[in-house]
């Protein structure tokens, strides 16, 4: 008897280990909101089925807390950009090493990393770093000039041949993996501060006038830089990145119509035409896209009184499938696991995690107010974690399994 249940313990196990999906994303240039094209599906990684907040305080002498969203790399180590201008690995809840910027820099957007694990960062200075996986300098180049006071650097985004860093002066350039410069394009609007790419590298950038009632455009470059095609959206603002999946875009404007700003939804082929239009009344904060094609977007309206946000699943052609809401705000983008998907939700009150199904059913509410004040964009590690890190304190907090449950096979 006792060997039958040892044996059900070890089948259950590895039932279990395998469902949790096995794509860490080895041999590939890694990005925050789940890749190039900031689908943020994390489906191939498994279910979140975790439940219990977990803090790990992370020892080292510089204690400020994170100034960008975590990266996480395909063995699990987690690089945080600090306060204070370090670059950290984390492996195992231990600094294995740190990088300082130069004196007076500090990192201006989230990083990314090639294939190889050579990390890539912007600085305010507008200098781009290269630094290896064991933490060494391989290169640092100044690649944008004339940095306004407020100009505001994009999130990196690695591809297979360089990498893309843009600044809201309109300068979007490419950078080889040896610091070359590929190319430069200037633009005649803001880039937003995130943008995505389709598996051909072909870059999907919004531009904007930084006002209502304006223009604004989709930008697609090539892989060299070239104008492939451009689209005006009138009377439209963008303020967040285009989502690309499957030869497809889409993304969200806001409209001005009268007192009431309405959010469009649109989607669009690779060729920028337009497949379909939908509008909420919410004012729309952010999208991401699951393996089957279904569109979540997450919307709030900011205001006096009690927050209360949406959530809106779009079918591939435009169909509304589902539509929920919430009274809390929902700061960042959904994360999608295989068979949940994950919501940051906060209030007056506290922070907590939100898990639903994917027809929209509340499964899982995890609070979090007794963990430290948080840098609200997490990340999501292979098992699938996810994992947040300390905004004033250097710690990192994950939703994890309650003990106990670590030990069922079940």
């Amino acid at each position: 008897m006792a060997k039958f249940i040892i044996l059900l313990f070890i089948v259950s196990l590895t039932i279990l280990l395998n469902s949790c999906g096995t794509d860490s994303g080895e041999g590939k240039p890694v990005n925050i909101y789940g890749g190039s094209g900031r689908a943020n599906s994390f489906e191939d990684f498994g279910s979140f089925y975790y439940k219990y907040p977990v803090i790990d305080k992370i020892e080292f002498r510089d204690s400020s807390g994170a100034i960008s969203a975590p990266l996480v790399l395909p063995n699990s180590d987690i690089i945080i950009s600090t306060v204070k201008g370090n670059i950290l690995l984390i492996s195992q809840k231990q600094v294995r090493w740190p990088f300082k910027l130069d004196s007076t820099e500090l990192p201006s957007a989230s990083l990314a990393a090639d294939a190889n694990m050579n990390i890539y960062f912007i600085s305010s200075a507008g200098k781009l770093y290269s630094i290896s996986k064991d933490g060494v300098l391989n290169w640092k180049k100044k690649v944008i000039d004339s940095v306004g006071r407020f100009d505001i650097f994009s999130d990196l985004l690695a591809q297979d041949n360089g990498v893309v860093t843009a600044v809201s002066n309109g300068k979007i350039v490419k950078v080889g993996f040896d610091g070359s410069i590929k190319w430069i394009y200037s633009a005649n609007l803001s880039p937003t501060k995130t943008f995505a790419a389709d598996e051909k590298g072909n870059l999907y950038i919004t531009l904007t006038n930084d006002e209502f009632g304006a223009t604004d455009t989709l930008l697609c470059l090539s892989p060299e830089g070239k104008v492939v095609w451009k689209k005006g959206f009138e009377n439209t603002r963008f303020i967040k990145s285009p989502v690309v999946f499957n030869n497809k875009i889409y993304l969200f404007g806001i409209t001005e119509s009268g007192e009431q700003k309405i959010s469009s939804i649109y989607s669009l082929d690779e060729k920028g035409k337009m497949l379909w239009e939908k509008e909420i009344l919410l004012f729309a904060r952010f999208i991401s896209v699951d393996k089957d094609g279904r569109v979540y977007i997450t919307g709030y309206n900011s205001g006096i009184g009690e927050a209360m946000s949406g959530v809106f699943c779009f079918s591939p052609d435009g169909k509304l499938v589902w539509k929920k809401y919430f009274e809390v705000i929902i700061p960042s983008a959904p994360m999608i696991s295989k068979k949940y998907i994950a919501f940051v939700v906060s209030d007056k009150n506290a922070v907590g995690v939100y898990f639903t199904k994917k027809d929209g059913t509340l499964y899982e509410v995890v609070s979090m107010e007794n963990m430290p004040l948080l840098y609200l964009q997490p990340a999501v590690t292979s098992s699938p974690l996810i994992i947040f890190s300390g905004a004033e304190e250097l710690c990192l907090v994950s939703i994890d399994a309650p003990p106990f449950d670590k030990f069922l096979p079940w």
